[in-house]
């Protein structure tokens, strides 16, 4: 009776001892996989403009740090370069991740500045961005961690805006319908001679890049009557000499103190095209006037 007992309890012991075996072999076994990475985000940069090159690494390298330390998240370096010149085309996005990008803009006529990050979810092949403001660049580089995960696990469950989706599958024809707010001009432009680039965001801002080195600040607006539909974009900040590169310099420096706004009134002829007239400073027999010129815009991103 003793020996049943006995050999009663050591099969008891060594089930248990096999139980707790198993357990401890699922432990090591898979809770590496649990452990890994919840997101895998490829990171490329930020997009920021008013700030040098050491204040665009600080801010570029403060974000990827940030990400890195953040539990859960696998982060992939895919920089290149101190800053992004625009935003990247979602076909730089690699399918079955997450890409993440940061938009640094100033506020016009205001020290305060923006922030906007924009995670690319190539589930949903959507942009989806968040805003937040704050009354100073350094209070930027002073958001702890916890900001930044809170505002990508926002985005993830469905928070946000959706800023763009890919329109692979859309018509490409000729324009037929209304524009109902500038989200769809969001990009980069280009066309005219003297400028390098015109970058359109979100919220109706932008900014032109100038061949000569020179930014100007814009508002983006549309204006609809009718049937007919214009977009106005429109100088927002106090005018400079290098606005003017048709100009000759010494025109240019005396005129531009007391120039009106320079401003675009355009029409979009299909998804990648703006066409319509510019008004600025133009020459004429040689002395600077208000005047008008054809201009085309075509999307480079």
């Amino acid at each position: 009776m003793n020996v049943k007992r006995i050999s009663g309890i050591y099969n008891s012991i060594f089930s248990i001892k096999k139980i707790v075996t198993l357990a401890v072999l699922f432990f090591f076994v898979f809770f590496p996989a649990f452990s890994q990475g919840k997101y895998s985000i490829d990171y490329f940069g930020i997009v920021a403009a008013g700030i040098d090159d050491n204040m665009s690494k600080m801010t570029s390298d403060l974000y990827y740090t940030q990400l890195c330390e953040i539990n859960g998240y696998t982060i992939n370096d895919k920089r290149i370069g101190i800053r992004m010149a625009d935003t990247p085309q979602t076909s730089e996005f690699e399918d079955g991740k997450i890409s993440f990008y940061a938009v640094i803009t100033k506020k016009e006529n205001s020290s305060k500045w923006i922030s906007t990050i924009n995670i690319y979810d190539s589930s949903r092949k959507a942009t989806l961005s968040e805003a937040k403001e704050y009354d100073s660049f350094y209070k930027i580089l002073m958001e702890p961690k916890t900001s930044l995960q809170e505002t990508i696990s926002t985005l993830l469950s469905g928070g946000g805006t959706i800023a763009s989706t890919d329109s692979s599958n859309s018509s490409s024809s000729k324009n037929t319908t209304k524009l109902q707010s500038t989200e769809f001009l969001s990009g980069t432009w280009g066309g005219e001679d003297t400028i390098d680039k015109i970058v359109i965001m979100r919220g109706g801002r932008g900014f032109v890049i100038f061949k000569n080195g020179s930014s100007m600040n814009i508002t983006v607006e549309i204006k609809s009557d009718g049937s007919s539909q214009n977009i106005i974009i429109t100088q927002n900040g106090k005018a400079n000499a290098s606005f003017f590169p048709e100009l000759p310099r010494e025109v240019a420096l005396k005129e531009a103190v007391n120039a009106d706004p320079v401003k675009w009134i355009l029409t979009l002829d299909d998804d990648d095209t703006l066409s319509g007239i510019k008004s600025t400073l133009i020459l004429n027999d040689g002395v600077a006037i208000n005047g008008t010129m054809n201009v085309v815009w075509k999307r480079k991103s």
